[in-house]
């Protein structure tokens, strides 16, 4: 293979740049439109005379201006260009409505309350709007009122998923212990979100004080064949925790961390739980409950790719509970989903220090300065963060994980060789921190120490699909244990059968070997499920050739030149382009 087998392949593909907040205006422009974006034309605020203003004195460079802001992300300015609109034109609907929701997306939440009041009394069926002021009545614990006005939101659109729960804790919220029956009967009443609606029936039950049936509604609900929601695990710990049985708690929390090491909610759940201290339940409250509900639907929605709403849902969900630093952190998630970076470093960055959260937030803003090209202050984030926290890894891993993406495999190394030394005895997840650093190993020809690093990786998780692809692949590449390199392979592939870059490590096995039939076989595969991929191509070439199909051998060369390949393999074929193939020069 010319280069690393893999390292090259499994780079992160970021969506093209857009701003969030113009993704936001578009989703929510209409119920039951289209979400494309929607920016209010001149037509909507009234004629403009011969001069280009606005017949009733607005001026449409405010409106013009204001606009522009939102398209290159500049929130700041749209917000003072369209409160200038508005101010002119007080009575557009539309605008009103395009401000209100900039506000919100900003966290404006008293500008966003005003203009939702006079959003509703305008179009008392506005969804969004009669949303925020159901929540504000929540707020101020008028739950009666916000029963009211969940009751007038439309069934059909995205609300109708949440009303369910809010009103479910509402209900609880104005009649107390006593009416956590009505309150679970109200959340069966709605469309079912899965683990969501057995998490805050559990929840319910817990507020209750009914400890026994919260935990067996959430002992039921676990899944064995798939990751545990960590919601769904931090209250099955706390009401273990709460019923005594610290032990059980621990052993569940333990287990899901080793099977998602990267979820800074549950790594602090087992720091607490581990050092003998209590575990809070994940939310204190009627208005907590509705504010967790919001957020488990914007992260719902984001996972969809909505992430318009999702940023809505998280602001509202911010709006009942200030502390919810889950919130904040998928906001800034969104925010790098559009490649908005700056906005997410500033996200982020409002994660209170005292939050678990807070560690998360800052190895993400790391990350964010490094996409922003502000390498060496992304690394000495890092660094602070090594400093700061002696017993963690996550920034020397990441520092590492940047490192490796500008191909700096010295610097990656090392990085990667102070993570291990921190780690004590090895986990099982810990096979990917092993996995990274033989690549570096590799990529600098250390081959000794790059083979002893995979070979860890493999008795830490040893079918992991990745490891068994490169250590294998590598075997065949220099030649070595053909007959365990296949064996891994074969495994790989039967893990990941579509896997492009597994099965032509497949098809490069039956090559080495001189099985040219069944390579050809399994490139054209390989090809198929990666056509971009140059190497790919060019083992297809090599393929065609060695089976006595030189005009496809040439196109396939050719194709991959397209692709941008290194250096080293432009060389090589343009090389077999001018003379074909030699000898086989069989493993």
């Amino acid at each position: 293979m010319n280069g690393s087998p893999l390292e090259t392949r499994y780079g992160p593909r970021l969506a093209a740049r857009t701003a969030i907040v113009l993704a936001l205006l578009g989703a929510c422009s209409a119920q039951g439109q289209d979400p494309s974006l929607e920016v209010a034309g001149p037509s909507s605020f009234g004629g403009l005379d011969g001069s280009g203003e606005r017949t009733n004195g607005l001026s449409l460079g405010d409106f013009l201006a204001g606009s522009y802001a939102l398209n290159v992300g500049q929130l700041d300015q749209a917000s003072v260009f369209l409160e200038r609109a508005l101010a002119a034109d007080p009575e557009d609907p539309e605008l009103s409505r395009q401000v209100y929701l900039l506000a919100l997306a900003e966290g404006r939440f008293d500008r966003a309350v005003e203009l939702a009041e006079q959003i509703v009394a305008h179009d008392p069926a506005d969804e969004d709007a009669l949303l925020l002021l159901a929540l504000d009545d929540a707020r101020a614990e008028r739950f009666d009122a916000a029963r009211e006005k969940l009751a007038r939101l439309d069934e059909g659109g995205i609300a109708a998923l949440a009303v369910p729960f809010l009103d479910a804790w509402a209900i609880f919220g104005e009649g107390g212990k006593q009416a956590v029956q009505q309150s679970l009967t109200r959340l069966e009443a709605g469309e079912s979100l899965g683990p969501l609606n057995v998490y805050h029936g559990a929840m319910l039950l817990y507020q209750a004080d009914r400890l026994d049936e919260a935990e067996a509604m959430l002992r039921e609900a676990m899944p064995a064949d798939r990751p545990v929601p960590v919601r769904l695990v931090q209250a099955q710990a706390s009401l273990l925790a709460d019923q005594g049985d610290s032990a059980a708690a621990l052993q569940l929390v333990r287990e899901q961390v080793a099977e998602r090491p990267d979820q800074p909610v549950l790594e602090n759940a087992l720091l607490e739980l581990e050092a003998g201290r209590t575990l809070p339940p994940p939310f204190d409250g009627p208005t907590g409950g509705m504010a967790d509900a919001l957020w488990g639907i914007a992260q719902a929605l984001h996972q969809e790719g909505g992430g318009a709403r999702a940023v809505l849902y998280a602001r509202m969900a911010l709006f009942l509970q200030p502390d919810l630093a889950e919130a904040t952190l998928l906001i800034g998630d969104v925010f790098v989903d559009q490649q908005n970076f700056d906005a997410a470093i500033d996200t982020y960055a409002g994660i209170d220090d005292a939050s678990p959260i807070s560690f998360a937030g800052k190895l993400r803003i790391a990350s964010a300065l490094h996409e922003l090209d502000r390498k060496e202050q992304a690394f000495q984030m890092l660094e602070g963060l090594v400093a700061a926290e002696p017993e963690r890894v996550q920034a020397l891993v990441q520092l590492g994980n940047l490192l490796r993406r500008d191909e700096d495999y010295e610097r990656a190394e090392r990085a990667y060789t102070r993570a291990i030394e921190r780690l004590g005895t090895p986990e099982r997840e810990d096979w990917s921190l092993f996995y990274a650093r033989g690549i570096a190993y590799e990529r600098t020809k250390r081959w000794p120490q790059a083979e002893a690093d995979f070979q860890q990786a493999l008795e830490l998780e040893p079918e992991q699909p990745f490891v068994l692809n490169y250590l294998g692949y590598s075997w065949v590449d220099k030649g070595m244990h053909l007959d365990e390199a296949r064996k891994m392979l074969d495994r790989a592939v039967a893990a990941r059968p579509d896997d492009g870059f597994i099965v032509d490590s497949m098809g490069w096995v039956h090559y080495r070997l001189g099985e040219y039939p069944q390579a050809v076989e399994s490139l054209e595969r390989a090809v198929e499920l990666e056509p971009g991929d140059p190497v790919i191509n060019d083992h297809l070439g090599d393929a065609y050739w060695r089976v006595g199909r030189h005009r496809e051998a040439r196109y396939q060369w050719q194709r991959a030149l397209t692709l941008e390949p290194d250096q080293e393999l432009i060389k090589t074929i343009e090389r077999k382009l001018k003379s074909g193939l030699g000898a086989p020069d069989r493993a």
